[in-house]
């Protein structure tokens, strides 16, 4: 059954994110971001849009000149989503450090077709570079930039 915002209930996605938090708003917004489901998304770029209120202006700008990816046919014969797993990943050397308008997160990503009837795809694995900024020390936190790289 789709919740009021179109999304089905059972897709597995943070309902609220802390935007003071740099770590809790990377974490949320990238689980936005890439939970993929094939009963509504056209592809990933849809669910990326999802997340756009937690985006730079510029960022989003850039979200949205994306080309279009359309979810495989596989998927939506087991109505699949892409579950998402972040686990936190230290800084690498060299790293600029967190200061008040601009905080830096390192993310492991493991990616999983999942289907509704208990199917689920190869997992793809992926380290993901986030960069947050925001315009004071008391503003909330937004997403500048987003690099992928796979591990796969």
């Amino acid at each position: 059954m789709p919740s009021p915002n179109g999304l089905p209930d059972d897709l597995p996605i943070p309902r609220q994110i802390l935007e003071q938090d740099p770590t809790a708003l990377s974490k949320g917004a990238l689980t936005l971001m890439y939970t993929a489901d094939s009963t509504v998304d056209t592809g990933l770029r849809d669910a990326k849009l999802r997340a756009e209120r937690y985006f730079t202006a510029d960022y989003a700008a850039e979200v949205k000149a994306e080309v279009r990816q359309y979810v495989p046919a596989e998927w939506r014969r087991h109505r699949a989503y892409l579950a998402v797993r972040l686990e936190p990943l230290a800084k690498e050397e060299g790293a600029p450090p967190d200061g008040p308008t601009a905080a830096y997160r390192q993310w492991e990503m493991i990616a999983t077709p999942t289907g509704r009837d208990k199917w689920r795809g190869d997992p793809r694995r992926s380290v993901v570079y986030v960069g947050l900024t925001r315009s004071s020390a008391e503003a909330p936190w937004r997403i500048s930039s987003v690099t992928v790289s796979d591990e796969d």
